[in-house]
C-alpha cells in the first residue's frame, strides 16, 4: 500500500511537471560587443565579435535562473610601436530572469546577473592574465517560431573592473546581437 502511494504521487509529480511546459532553455546569439576600455579600442578596434551561449531552468512561467559562456578573442597592434598583440576574454555567468509576453508570438527577456571574466592579453612581449568579477545586464526581444524554438534579438552591457600593473582596466562592455533558442 506504502509503495502505491508513493508511486500514485511520483506520477503525479511528474505529469504535473511535463504538463507546465517547457522548462529547460538553450539559446545561442551572435554578439557585437563595443568594449567598455578605451585603451582596447585603441589596439584591437571598436567592435568586437562575441558569440554566446546560455542555459535556462524556468523556476515559474515567468522566472528563470540562467547561465552563459561567451568569448571575445582579438588581435591588433599597439598603438605606438605598432606590435603584434592579442587579447581573448572568456565570459562566465549566472543569474535570474523575467520572462514575459507582449503578443501572441512576440516576448521579452529581462536577466541581471554576475560575470567572472578570464582575461589573457600579450603584448610587448609579456603576458597578463588573470580574472574579474562583474556584473551583466541584458534585455531581450523573444519571437516564438513554434512552442519550441525562438528568435531572438539582444542587448546588453557586461562590465568588470581591475588595477593590472598600475592601470586600471575596464572590461566588457555594451553588446547587441541576433540569435536563436530551443525550450524543452
Amino acid at each position: 500500500m506504502k509503495r502505491a502511494i508513493v508511486l500514485l504521487a511520483a506520477t503525479i509529480f511528474t505529469l504535473s511537471g511535463l504538463s507546465a511546459g517547457p522548462r529547460f532553455s538553450l539559446s545561442l546569439a551572435a554578439n557585437l560587443q563595443w568594449p567598455a576600455d578605451s585603451g582596447y579600442k585603441e589596439v584591437y578596434g571598436q567592435s568586437v565579435f562575441l558569440p554566446e551561449l546560455k542555459a535556462g531552468y524556468s523556476l515559474t512561467p515567468s522566472i528563470y535562473l540562467w547561465a552563459g559562456y561567451g568569448r571575445v578573442a582579438a588581435k591588433g597592434k599597439t598603438s605606438v610601436l605598432e606590435l603584434d598583440s592579442k587579447s581573448s576574454q572568456d565570459y562566465l555567468q549566472l543569474g535570474a530572469g523575467y520572462e514575459g509576453v507582449l503578443s501572441g508570438k512576440l516576448g521579452f527577456k529581462a536577466e541581471l546577473g554576475l560575470a567572472d571574466i578570464l582575461y589573457r592579453e600579450e603584448a610587448l612581449g609579456e603576458k597578463v592574465s588573470g580574472s574579474a568579477i562583474g556584473f551583466v545586464l541584458s534585455g531581450s526581444l523573444t519571437y516564438a517560431l513554434c512552442q519550441r524554438f525562438y528568435l531572438l534579438a539582444d542587448m546588453g552591457y557586461l562590465y568588470a573592473q581591475k588595477t593590472i600593473n598600475a592601470v586600471s582596466v575596464k572590461m566588457g562592455g555594451l553588446r547587441a546581437g541576433l540569435g536563436g533558442g530551443l525550450r524543452f
